[in-house]
Order: C-alpha cells, then sequence, then structure tokens
C-alpha cells in the first residue's frame, strides 16, 4: 500500500501533493539540489529542502504541521501609502481636467472653486449607494 497524505493534502501525483491553502510538497530538483522541497503559497517565503527520500517526504509533511513556514509578510506602512487608493477592490477614478474654454471653467482652463469637491461628494454618494443595492 502507498503512501496516504495527511487530511487537507490532495495527491495530485507521486511526487506531487497540494495542501487547501495553495502550499506544495514535491519532488523535484531545486536550485540544483533534488529532494522534497516544501513550497508555501506566498512565493515571497522561503522554501523548505528534505532529502529525496520517504523519510524526506515525511519530514516535509512534518515541517509543515508544525508550522515551519513563516507567515506571510506584512506590507510596511510605507508600501500601504505607496499603493493606489482603491474602494472595495475598485481602481480610483482619473481626475478629470476641464479643457479650455469649457463650460464651468475659469480662464486658464481651472475648474471654478467648490466644483470638485461637489464632484467628489456626488461619486462616493453614488458608490455608497451602489454599494447598499448589493447582497
Amino acid at each position: 500500500m502507498g503512501f496516504q497524505a495527511p487530511s487537507g493534502w490532495d495527491r495530485e501525483t507521486d511526487t506531487l501533493f497540494i495542501h487547501d491553502t495553495g502550499a506544495r510538497i514535491e519532488r523535484r530538483t531545486y536550485r540544483q539540489k533534488e529532494g522534497w522541497f516544501l513550497i508555501p503559497a506566498d512565493l515571497d517565503q522561503e522554501v523548505l529542502g528534505f532529502d529525496p527520500t520517504p523519510e524526506g517526504r515525511d519530514q516535509a509533511f512534518a515541517a509543515f504541521a508544525q508550522g515551519k513556514l513563516k507567515p506571510p509578510k506584512k506590507k510596511k506602512p510605507a508600501e500601504e501609502a505607496a499603493a493606489p487608493a482603491t474602494r472595495r477592490g475598485r481602481k480610483p477614478k482619473p481626475a478629470a481636467v476641464p479643457e479650455e474654454g469649457a463650460a464651468g471653467a475659469e480662464e486658464g482652463g481651472e475648474a471654478a472653486e467648490g466644483e470638485g469637491e461637489e464632484k467628489e461628494e456626488k461619486e462616493e454618494k453614488e458608490d455608497e449607494e451602489e454599494d447598499d443595492d448589493e447582497p
């Protein structure tokens, strides 16, 4: 009888097991080394290697069960500030630039004071109404 993968793991082949979280245990060559490798779902994390034997495979499963994979890195405040602001996964709308001589624009092509704020408030109100309609 062959190896039985622990609960939460799907056996894709004799050399590939995939966990519900997306982590993988695979026998392969990685960085010129053959063995069983515990590959995290978050590719920013380190891959852990084990011997290319049945014992190495068992050690990889044990390492996963013991939580040897580091938790995903959290974004630093500077990285969050650099990311574009979104509302519930939507991309921010580009700011409208009035054309020269367009209605409602003062000389020089700039919008009258307060118009931009009113437009933003209107868009936010529309977004809130859309969100209220969603189940």
